[in-house]
Order: C-alpha cells, then sequence, then structure tokens
C-alpha cells in the first residue's frame, strides 16, 4: 500500500512538473512557429515574388509595417532575416515579448510580440556576442 502511494503520489508531481513546463513555455515555442512560419512562406517555391510578400506580412507586428515596406532579398527569402532557423537557435521571454537569436548562441536578435493573439516579427533588438552580452541594434525597439 505504502509504495502505491508514493508511485501515485511521484506520478502526480510529474504530470505537475509537465504542465507547468508546457504552461510556462508556450509563448517561447508560439513565437518559434511563428518566426519558423515566417521564414517558409519567405522561401518558399512557386510563389511570386509579390504573392511571397503578401504571404509574409501577417507575420510582421503593425510596428514593423508601418516603419517600412517589406522586401525580398536577392539570395530568397526577406532582407535582414536568415533564410532559415539554426539547429542552435536561442529564444528567451524579454518581458511581455520573446527574444529570438535565430542563427545559432551567437548573432541577430529580434524580437517577437504578441498582437491579435499571434506571434509576429516586431524587428531587430541586438546582436548576441559570447557571454550572453546582448550589443544594442541602433532602432529603437
Amino acid at each position: 500500500m505504502r509504495n502505491a502511494l508514493i508511485a501515485a503520489a511521484a506520478v502526480v508531481a510529474l504530470a505537475v512538473v509537465l504542465t507547468w513546463e508546457f504552461v510556462a513555455t508556450r509563448p517561447v515555442r508560439g513565437a518559434v512557429r511563428a518566426y519558423s512560419d515566417l521564414i517558409a512562406v519567405a522561401n518558399r517555391p512557386g510563389l511570386s515574388d509579390a504573392d511571397r510578400i503578401e504571404a509574409a506580412r501577417p507575420y510582421f507586428s503593425s510596428r514593423r509595417l508601418a516603419g517600412g515596406p517589406i522586401r525580398l532579398a536577392a539570395e530568397g527569402g526577406v532582407e535582414g532575416l536568415p533564410r532559415a532557423v539554426g539547429k542552435n537557435f536561442r529564444a528567451w521571454r524579454e518581458g511581455a515579448d520573446v527574444w529570438l537569436c535565430p542563427t545559432g548562441r551567437t548573432g541577430v536578435v529580434y524580437r517577437l510580440v504578441e498582437e491579435e493573439g499571434r506571434w509576429r516579427l516586431d524587428g531587430l533588438v541586438g546582436y548576441l556576442r559570447g557571454r550572453n552580452e546582448l550589443i544594442p541594434a541602433t532602432e529603437s525597439p
């Protein structure tokens, strides 16, 4: 009987920890999914440039859209964004926003904000260097 109670308590504790982890990481997972979808849309073959820009538009925040037009890069993808998410990318919460370094442990850092229930790319935050040193970008966040 005692072993059954210990096992039941362990299962309940594990369920609580897993539930907390799922809820706590939901914003980061949602932002990373939105960024990955943006990269996929921007690199989608078979679409005209105008169609790719129109398909990418919902993935940008209203502030970013007001800041200037979205342009496609000559080599593919969206101008100013890497064409892929690196396997060692970093993403973390920074207040209500999610910051993402898609190129690895160092490189550019982008801010994603939640607007109208969706995560959207808001722009460049800065550059992440070794030892987690963030060099702010010249644009205001």
